[in-house]
């Protein structure tokens, strides 16, 4: 029986150790994890410091480009401005709202320019220009309208003339460019 508790002490004293040795383990996994779990939160801050830095260093172009958000927002912006000037154009030559829109549209082209930005010039120049064409109340208007795609009061557009090269482009009355050789 003597060696039965010996052995029993034995099993207790390998079985401390063991429990020691696990402990101190556990100690060692539990300090590691802090220290993993100190530089997630580090990384996570740095990550959240740099996008600030990267917002705030952003243009609304860049914005634009990555946030559909963003570009929802600018579109709800423009949105009124070309309204506008579809009305204004529509009022000034008499177009339906579809052929407002396509002028805009194909001069936008033409000139390279957004539609949003060339909308908002023909507010702008209509609403500076605005008071200078008011007229006294009561007084008639004499303006005849001409077919539904010209202008109103038989008001032809100027040609446009750009110079390419030698030759000289000129747009002609139906919208096409002829070439005609520079003197």
């Amino acid at each position: 029986m003597d060696g039965q508790v010996h052995d029993l002490y034995a099993q207790a004293q390998a079985a401390r150790k063991q429990a020691q040795l696990l402990a101190g383990e556990l100690a060692e996994s539990r300090r590691r994890t802090r220290e993993n779990l100190q530089l997630i939160q580090d990384a996570w801050s740095e990550t959240a410091r740099l996008q600030a830095r990267r917002q705030e260093s952003c243009t609304d172009q860049d914005r634009l480009r990555y946030s559909a958000y963003a570009r929802l927002q600018a579109r709800l912006a423009s949105m009124p401005v070309i309204e506008q000037a579809k009305g204004i154009l529509m009022a000034q030559y008499g177009w339906r709202e579809d052929r407002a829109f396509e002028a805009l549209r194909r001069v936008s082209q033409r000139e390279n320019i957004k539609v949003r930005d060339l909308a908002a010039s023909i507010v702008a120049r209509a609403t500076s220009s605005a008071p200078a064409q008011r007229r006294p109340a009561g007084a008639a208007s004499t303006v005849t309208r001409g077919p539904a795609n010209s202008p109103p009061g038989g008001i032809q557009p100027v040609p446009r003339t750009v110079t390419k090269h030698r030759y000289s482009w000129r747009v002609q009355q139906g919208g096409h460019p002829t070439r005609q050789p520079r003197h």
